[in-house]
């Protein structure tokens, strides 16, 4: 059964994919516009008193420059990626726009650029604004940006000092990364702090605007498309936590040999009740019982078929003595059973199992142990977490296994009035625009009303694609990296590689499985011997003989129709 039910599971959901991929086949077909849609000619913006605005209007040279670091003990380039500063193909939102984009597929980027003015925000905070478009939607990849730390020196890779880390990502699921670096004034080394429970980016092809806000007051604010995501606390929505506790456990202390920390212990001054029988039966025959009236003892379950007529071409020397099957017995039909009737179990009121004596308080019980607190030598106390590192400069050190992903409109000052300027006269407007032409581009198909089916196959569409992506970019990481180093740093992608393999055998199986039922469909079946009907208190005799004698007629006319045949 188990075997059916797993290939009519598989079958079901090829069928199902086929009919979900090929209807999304069809809906992804570019219609014709229904309308022309006037798209706004690029025209500069201007944003005094930013650190950086950058609109990408002339080349990508002299500002922002290709890291040239080497790989470890090599002397190839780490980051091989390419970057160009291009007008956007994919639903272009303004004409003549240009943008900073990778250009390749399972690469390592990394691309910087100074500011044109240090940032420090311990003066009125930080506002990182920046806009990501996914021309080729993106299955596995960062589009993520730094704010590196002051004094920026040597050529821009991971392992350059960053205050603030704030962008897009996706591998397997997405989120919007919050890091910032913080000067443990004890030990003298930064640490990364992390946001928890960041919020999930759009993954589609339009242009998203992404905010940061840093405020004075240690505030934060994240915002999408001019939306606030995500709002709160430098010190307390971020992990590990930047203070320490002023407290700690001992590392020297130890448990004593002698503490005793169990709070009860078995009573020595208890025995066993005289009256306590340990061998008494959990269940015993119920002496109220009594026989219901409708029970006919004297009729046997199974009885001879009464219609059942010898086979003409029966030998009783070759086949034996011929014996009609058994079949359930029809006065047994409207009684209440048949057969020996006996008494059924009940619990035995006298039970009480093995004794053992009860638990009382531990007269030497200590209580439970802990190790002695100490104060934290490392323990600081900082209030004014937003006093981050100066700035100098922004960098995008990416990852991806899609090109097209694109850079616009950055912005990094300490103005939210200014930031939400830009966002009203110079995204809204492109936004605005590639809605439109998305919508003239596909018009909304007729929404048809989806079962719990289609939603599980949806998701399981989800899960499978991001495996894959997950699969892809572990592979990539192997080749330019090694089996170590990939399973160090993308362990995530190393649980979906063994995911696939998994499923693959699982996807195997469930094909043979589908060939064999098959086959069986196919194959003719041998000719079936006349059943017995099993009553519901058949005796396991009465059914042991009637499999017996069907056996031995089965086995018989198969000799005669080979002694026939010969």
């Amino acid at each position: 059964m188990t075997q059916k039910y797993s290939v009519l599971l598989l079958a079901t959901l090829v069928l199902q994919a086929r009919g979900v991929f090929s209807d999304e086949s069809a809906e992804a077909s570019p219609a014709e516009p229904q309308h022309s849609v006037q798209v706004p000619q690029f025209a500069p913006y201007a944003v005094p008193e930013a650190a950086l605005w950058e609109q990408f209007v002339g080349t990508m040279e002299p500002l922002w420059k290709r890291s040239r670091a080497s790989k470890q003990d090599q002397n190839e380039d780490r980051y091989d990626g390419e970057w160009a500063v291009e007008e956007v193909v994919e639903l272009a939102g303004v004409a003549g726009d240009k943008a900073l984009v990778v250009k390749s597929e399972a690469r390592h980027h990394a691309i910087s650029a100074r500011l044109d003015k240090p940032l420090d925000p311990a003066q009125n905070g930080v506002v990182l604004q920046y806009e990501v478009k996914l021309q080729n939607t993106l299955n596995c990849g960062g589009a993520y940006a730094k704010l590196l730390t002051s004094p920026m020196t040597g050529e821009f890779s991971d392992s350059t000092p960053y205050t603030i880390m704030f962008g897009p990502d996706k591998c397997g699921e997405s989120k919007l990364h919050m890091i910032y670096r913080h000067l443990n004034p004890v030990t003298g080394n930064y640490t990364e702090h992390h946001l928890q429970k960041a919020p999930v980016p759009p993954t589609d092809s339009l242009t998203h605007l992404y905010t940061l806000v840093i405020g004075t007051n240690n505030s934060f604010v994240i915002s999408i498309d001019g939306v606030e995501k995500k709002t709160g606390s430098l010190l307390e929505d971020f992990e590990p936590p930047v203070n320490p506790a002023r407290e700690i456990d001992d590392p020297r202390d130890s448990k004593p040999v002698d503490w005793v920390d169990d709070e009860q212990v078995p009573d020595s001054s208890a025995t066993k009740p005289e009256d306590w029988d340990e061998d008494a039966p959990a269940m015993v025959l119920d002496e109220d019982a009594a026989k219901p009236e409708k029970w006919l003892e004297d009729e046997p379950l199974m009885v001879k078929d009464p219609a059942a007529v010898k086979p003409e071409d029966w030998d009783d020397d070759e086949d034996g003595d011929w014996a009609p099957p058994m079949v359930a017995n029809p006065r047994c039909a409207d009684a209440d059973g048949c057969g020996p009737w006996k008494r059924p179990l009940k619990r035995n009121a006298d039970y009480k199992g093995p004794w053992s004596p009860p638990l009382i308080d531990n007269p030497a019980y200590k209580g439970k142990w802990a190790p002695r607190r100490i104060a934290n030598p490392g323990y600081f106390e900082d209030l004014a977490v937003y006093k981050l590192a100066k700035i100098d400069a922004i960098g995008f050190e990416l990852w991806t296994m899609q090109s097209g992903i694109t850079f616009d409109n950055i912005y990094v000052g300490d103005n939210v009035e200014t930031a939400e300027r830009i966002a009203k006269n110079v995204w809204k407007p492109k936004h605005d625009t590639e809605v439109a032409l998305r919508e003239a581009r596909n018009p909304r198909p007729v929404e048809k009303t989806k079962s719990k089916l289609d939603g599980v196959l949806e998701l399981f569409k989800v899960r499978v694609g991001d495996i894959s992506a997950s699969v892809a970019d572990f592979y990539g990481r192997v080749r330019h990296e090694g089996i170590v180093e990939a399973v160090r740093q993308d362990r995530s992608g190393a649980i979906a590689v063994v995911m696939a393999v998994g499923g693959l055998v699982w996807l195997a199986w469930n094909l043979v499985a589908l060939v064999r039922f098959i086959v069986g469909l196919a194959s003719p079946a041998p000719p079936a011997p006349v059943a017995a009907t099993n009553a519901p208190n058949a005796s396991p005799d009465a059914t042991a003989s009637t499999s017996a004698r069907t056996s031995a007629s089965y086995s018989a006319a198969v000799k005669r129709k080979t002694k026939k045949s010969s």
